[in-house]
């Protein structure tokens, strides 16, 4: 799908869980520097509109996770493209407050929208055993993880208020005519993840809520680093493989994305298509 077919194909590159890690020798956090430019090498490449880090930027040791991050950073710095970023777990090693701000977030959930499409970013941590509740709802979801500690606290929710936003920016995408990308860092299906990975702890809901809107066509998430696949009610519930673990799957360390009409080309970084899926009408 070359950029000249079309002046409306949208291309962004896609990378998640990084986990960059300075604890053990440093040829290792180089070896993982000079891949992760690789990477920025190859969405340079191919022009893309813009780059989504999927969450766990750094893995977020206690003694490591400030230079951990620091070192990433300097690594992304280079790269001209805007770079969309969505919190994972292991990203709150750091306080919420000052990764939002080194990240330039004023909200850990947002939208944009580029060429007929809306890309919502969803904050699954949320509600988590990291932040104190803000509603009564949300301190039930916390309770109810405490009496069921097999969905992992290192796992989380979408609060109230941000499903009354989600709620909000779904109806305008609908009246707008736009066609929606679901980001989330934790996987909403339970046949895209496993046990010890855990996915988002109201997934359900959450699911139903973006299958039963007609503007819904993708969902991306990360967090499961082997990767999966699923469909619900015509919406694709992509989860792709983390970087961390690419020697276990090195046909994907990072890749590219392109929107144009009615499909989605998902490429690694070998531009092999790992996805050509048509978007639900």
């Amino acid at each position: 799908m070359p950029r000249s077919e079309s002046s409306h194909l949208l291309r962004f590159g896609i990378i998640t869980d990084i986990h960059f890690s300075t604890e053990s020798e440093t040829a290792a956090a180089e070896s993982t520097a000079a891949e992760l430019r690789a990477c920025m090498e190859c969405w340079q490449r191919h022009d893309v509109d813009f780059l989504l880090q999927l969450g766990d930027l750094i893995k977020g040791s206690d003694a490591c996770k400030h230079e951990e991050f620091r070192q990433v950073q300097s690594i992304f710095k280079p790269f001209t493209a805007t770079i969309r970023h969505v919190i994972g777990n292991h990203c709150l090693a750091l306080p919420r407050q000052e990764l939002m701000e080194a990240l330039g977030l004023q909200s850990a959930f947002y939208s944009f929208t580029m060429q007929g499409f809306r890309f919502i970013v969803l904050d699954g941590m949320d509600v988590s055993v990291l932040r104190t509740p803000e509603t009564e709802d949300d301190r039930q979801y916390l309770d109810h993880f405490h009496a069921h500690p097999e969905l992992h606290d290192y796992c989380g929710a979408v609060g109230s208020q941000q499903k009354a936003w989600l709620q909000g920016e779904l109806h305008d995408a609908e009246c707008r005519g736009e066609k929606v990308i679901i980001i989330c860092h934790f996987p909403l299906l339970p046949e895209t993840t496993d046990q010890r990975h855990g996915l988002l702890w109201n997934h359900r809901e959450i699911a139903e809520r973006l299958a039963a809107s007609p503007a819904v066509k993708v969902c991306l998430s990360g967090h499961y680093h082997y990767g999966g696949y699923a469909q619900l009610n015509g919406v694709h519930f992509v989860v792709l493989p983390a970087f961390v673990n690419r020697s276990a799957h090195p046909r994907f360390a990072c890749g590219t994305v392109e929107l144009q009409g009615e499909r989605m080309v998902v490429r690694n970084q070998l531009d092999e298509t790992v996805y050509d899926l048509a978007l639900r009408h």
